[in-house]
């Protein structure tokens, strides 16, 4: 009776032994496991947060001939080719700015009636020693329209100072600056002449674009009232006129890039 008693004993103390074994290899295999995924979750936020680093994104357009309306990818966007220059391309933002970068770029004017969802007014309807507008009120206080004093100018020089991966461009000579006009005169009879890394497309590129839903650069006529009409582009009548301060259109903003040497 003694020896069956000792060899239950030596028999639970084996499987003792052996349950724990079990429980600590489980154990090891969960703590294996969960490392793993923490692991992976680690490395995948490393990745992504280097891809949107600017130094991991080369900034180059390859050297060959671009047809228009062709798309292409410049840093982190991808963009449509206006026109094919030689050494250089004129590219437009395939993707209309967003209610939310329109709204981050003028946040601080709180300009809020001039934004309907992804789309923005050229001027405010309302007064402003900031902004072209009109604002037919006892003081009859309006601005007529010019680049100068856009709201749309406000917002795409706000949208590439946010983006690293063009302000690379910039500084290693991959974007080009561009001299341009709106045909609007100074009080001289001269044209507002504009040199920036960023606009909108010219009225003169929009048979190439065919975008009846966007802000292009162009003249403003002056009607008596203080409105301003200014030049958009029409799929079905080509270009007409719409007024600044109560019309509201999308913003692709354009680009001129170096071809790679």
């Amino acid at each position: 009776m003694k020896n069956n008693n000792k060899g239950f004993i030596a028999i639970s103390l084996i499987y003792s032994f052996f349950l724990i074994f079990l429980m600590t290899l489980l154990m090891v295999a969960l703590s294996y496991t969960k490392n793993r995924v923490l692991l992976n979750n680690v490395k995948n936020s490393i990745q992504e947060y280097l891809n949107n680093l600017s130094e991991f994104n080369p900034v180059t357009l390859e050297n060959r001939s671009y047809l228009s309306g062709e798309e292409v990818k410049f840093g982190l966007e991808m963009w449509q080719v206006v026109e094919d220059k030689g050494n250089n391309v004129t590219l437009i933002l395939k993707r209309n700015l967003t209610n939310e970068e329109i709204t981050e770029a003028l946040n601080v004017f709180s300009v809020d009636s001039a934004i309907q969802n992804d789309k923005i007014s050229m001027c405010l309807n309302e007064p402003s020693t900031t902004f072209c507008n009109y604002y037919l009120g006892a003081s009859l206080e309006y601005n007529y329209y010019n680049w100068n004093i856009s709201l749309v100018k406000r917002v795409v020089e706000d949208w590439i100072t946010k983006d690293a991966t063009l302000q690379k461009a910039i500084a290693t000579g991959k974007m080009l600056e561009m001299d341009f006009v709106d045909l609007t005169t100074k009080l001289s009879g001269e044209e507002n002449r504009y040199q920036s890394y960023i606009r909108i497309p010219l009225i003169d590129e929009a048979e190439k674009i065919k975008d009846e839903n966007i802000w292009y650069l162009s003249s403003s006529n002056h009607n008596t009232d203080g409105t301003s009409l200014i030049s958009i582009y029409n799929t079905s009548g080509g270009v007409t006129t719409i007024p600044a301060h109560n019309s509201f259109k999308a913003i692709r903003p354009v680009i001129n890039v170096q071809k790679a040497i």
